[in-house]
């Protein structure tokens, strides 16, 4: 499935920059897979604005988040008791809060990027400029990893 996505972006856009920047913005490949593509054309300088177009979800999810009504939604699906324990936890814990956000999106593991990272620290109730800089921190973070990583494996199979 993922393979498909990939293949009908590189065919439907072309222009390798703006394929590293749809990657890097879909929820799907962030930063991740955008450097796979940048890595498998020899371009890996293509990992800055793929980076940067992830850095950009964040202040886009808190406003469609913010008109979707996320407190609303976290209150009806975990209930009040436990929405109130979140938020209490994420007062208390703010400074290692930001810090553990930063981690978990700047990990290269599936279903840890910008979009969980935003959500979970939204329902933690950490303030949104704080989530922002936490999001691009763990963005810069995953693209450094990913770009060792993929660098390294790119020298020891050459």
């Amino acid at each position: 499935m993922f393979e498909f996505i990939i293949d009908a972006i590189i065919q439907g856009i072309g222009n390798p920059l703006l394929v590293a920047v749809a990657l890097g913005f879909l929820p799907i490949s962030e930063i991740r897979g955008a450097a796979i593509y940048a890595f498998s054309i020899n371009q890996p300088w293509l990992i800055i604005p793929a980076a940067m177009a992830n850095m950009l979800v964040a202040p886009v999810i808190l406003f469609f988040w913010n008109i979707v009504n996320i407190p609303y939604w976290g209150k009806l699906t975990l209930g009040k008791r436990l929405e109130g324990k979140l938020l209490d936890m994420g007062k208390h814990y703010e400074s290692q809060g930001l810090l553990a956000i930063a981690i978990f999106i700047g990990i290269p593991l599936p279903l840890t990027g910008v979009y969980s990272g935003t959500l979970v620290a939204e329902l933690l109730g950490i303030k949104r400029k704080h989530t922002l800089v936490a999001a691009c921190a763990g963005v810069v973070m995953a693209a450094v990893l990913m770009f060792l990583f993929l660098g390294g494996i790119k020298l020891f199979f050459n």
